[in-house]
């Protein structure tokens, strides 16, 4: 029995559901179903039922369920004191990212991560996709989080960690508040504010529009910014409107300054990636693959 099969059985313990523990674990729901079925093949015993409505535990899937996290705990208390011997004070962890997940998503995992390893010195080096990829081929970066390519390159480990879209921000007005969703004539009749050309946006704008066959360059706008937050303060004010990736703009719709709407035609999931080369990690890197890929720890700051 793995290790990692008794966190992905404690997760749908504690969701209650196949479906739910897969998008948790970014893994497909069969996946999920054929660990807990070798599970059951291996301890002899059935440790859910199943019901209309997910999975409850069964008697002795209450006692694996207590076992397992008593197990993980134990793990983890190991890597600490594996990590305190091998000086992690002198030790230096360099992530990058694109500006999106480094300013957004990643930061709060870093500081997550630094309260287990206090000692342990990180870098956050933020660049677009493509230079980020470089810097892990020439080693000047350890691991990254970036959207994901469309063909893993030779010698680079992938691994998916959360999904995204793209979404229409617009003011909290009367003009807009009655809407479900909006088209692009819709955005570009409105004084449309985008990034510049060659931005992080760029490219997953070309890939969102795609379906409607549009690219970045089609929709001309009328002005272009080189700062987000700028951009999403000129739309608060309602001097525009815009398009954004939905997780850099949760704090703004907590506040209720700006609306998000959904661009027909351009739903398109953005699939960010963990990627890194195998062979070139730390003991430290690969306890942060682990932890980062688990589920909760890349919550939007």
């Amino acid at each position: 029995m793995q290790l990692g099969q008794f966190d992905l059985f404690c997760q749908v313990a504690r969701v209650k559901s196949f479906s739910k523990a897969a998008k948790l674990l970014h893994i497909s729901q069969p996946a999920i179903s054929a660990q807990i079925h070798s599970m059951e093949e291996f301890y002899g015993i059935k440790l859910f039922d199943r019901t209309p409505h997910g999975v409850t535990l069964t008697e002795a899937g209450v006692i694996l369920f207590d076992s397992s996290k008593k197990i993980l705990e134990l793990h983890e208390e190991l890597e600490r004191t594996l990590a305190s011997l091998a000086d992690e004070k002198n030790q230096k962890l360099v992530i990058g990212a694109t500006p999106a997940v480094g300013s957004h998503a990643l930061a709060c995992g870093i500081w997550a991560f630094k309260d287990k390893y206090p000692d342990l010195q990180i870098h956050l080096e933020i660049g677009n996709p493509q230079e980020i990829t470089t810097k892990i081929h020439e080693k000047s970066v350890d691991l990254a989080i970036i959207e994901s390519p469309l063909h893993t390159q030779k010698g680079i480990t992938r691994k998916s960690v959360f999904t995204d879209h793209l979404v229409a921000i617009v003011p909290n007005t009367e003009q807009w508040t009655g809407k479900t969703s909006v088209t692009v004539e819709d955005l570009t009749k409105n004084r449309l504010i985008l990034r510049e050309e060659g931005s992080e946006l760029h490219s997953i704008l070309d890939y969102a529009l795609s379906p409607l066959n549009l690219k970045f360059t089609d929709l001309k706008p009328r002005t272009s910014i080189s700062d987000s937050n700028a951009i999403k303060s000129a739309v608060e004010r309602g001097h525009g409107v815009s398009i954004c990736l939905r997780l850099t703009i949760q704090k703004e719709l907590r506040h209720g300054a700006i609306l998000a709407l959904p661009i027909e035609g351009a739903e398109q999931t953005i699939e960010y990636s963990l990627i890194y080369r195998e062979s070139d990690l730390s003991g430290i890197a690969k306890r942060f693959v682990r932890f980062i890929a688990s589920p909760g720890e890349l919550e939007v700051c």
